[in-house]
C-alpha cells in the first residue's frame, strides 16, 4: 500500500511540472504572440515624390493596416504586411513587406525592399487591444489599434493557444491590399518616391 502511495504521489508530481512547464513562455515570446494579429491605426509614415523641376513634395498618411504573421507557434519572429493610406497626393495608398522579431524586449522592423524604413521599437506597451510605442528613441508615440488577434487567450489555462480560424484573413488581406496597389497609368513614367516615418528621429 505504501509503495502505491509512493508511486501515485511521484505521478502527480510528475504530472504538475509538466502541466507548469507546458504553460510557461518567456517575455520575448509573450509579446511577439500577442503582437501577431491585424493592427490599424497612424503608424506616422509618409512619401514623397520629386517634380519635373526637382521640387519635392511630402504627402503624410492617416492610417496604416499592419499584419504579423508568424513564422510558426511561439515563434519569437515571423514576416509581415503593410498598407498606408492617403488623403491627398498622386498615391492613395502604400504597401511593404517586412520581417519582424521581438528581441530582449525591442521589436525590430525589417523591410528587405525599402530599408531605410527599417526601425527599432522600444519602450512600447502592448495589450490585447492597443500597440503603442517610439521609433529609434523618437520622441513621438504611435497607437494602434487591434482588428484581428491570430492567438486566443485561454484563461482557464493561462496559456495561449493559436487559432487556426483566421487563416482566412490572410487571403483576404493579400486580395486587399493588391486590390490597393496604386500607382501611375500604365505608359507613365514613375516618379522618383521617397518614403520615411514622421514618427522616428532618422
Amino acid at each position: 500500500m505504501k509503495k502505491i502511495c509512493t508511486w501515485i504521489v511521484c505521478l502527480l508530481a510528475t504530472m504538475t511540472t509538466m502541466t507548469f512547464s507546458s504553460c510557461t513562455v518567456d517575455e520575448d515570446t509573450h509579446e511577439a504572440m500577442m503582437l501577431s494579429g491585424q493592427w490599424t491605426g497612424d503608424f506616422g509614415m509618409f512619401y514623397e515624390i520629386q517634380d519635373r523641376w526637382g521640387n519635392w513634395h511630402r504627402f503624410d498618411s492617416y492610417d496604416t493596416d499592419l499584419v504579423f504573421y508568424p513564422d510558426y507557434d511561439y515563434a519569437t519572429h515571423g514576416t509581415g504586411k503593410q498598407v498606408d493610406y492617403y488623403r491627398e497626393g498622386p498615391y492613395a495608398y502604400q504597401y511593404y513587406y517586412f520581417d519582424w522579431s521581438v528581441r530582449n524586449g525591442v521589436v525590430y522592423l525589417t523591410y528587405p525592399y525599402d530599408p531605410e524604413l527599417n526601425t527599432a521599437i522600444y519602450n512600447y506597451s502592448m495589450n490585447h487591444d492597443y500597440f503603442s510605442g517610439r521609433f529609434d528613441g523618437s520622441s513621438s508615440t504611435f497607437r494602434l489599434r487591434k482588428l484581428v488577434d491570430y492567438y486566443n487567450w485561454d484563461y482557464y489555462h493561462g496559456n495561449y493557444m493559436y487559432d487556426p480560424c483566421y487563416d482566412y484573413y490572410y487571403d483576404y488581406y493579400d486580395f486587399y491590399a493588391k486590390q490597393r496597389d496604386g500607382g501611375n497609368t500604365e505608359n507613365a513614367p514613375a516618379p522618383e518616391i521617397r518614403r520615411g516615418n514622421r514618427f522616428s528621429n532618422k
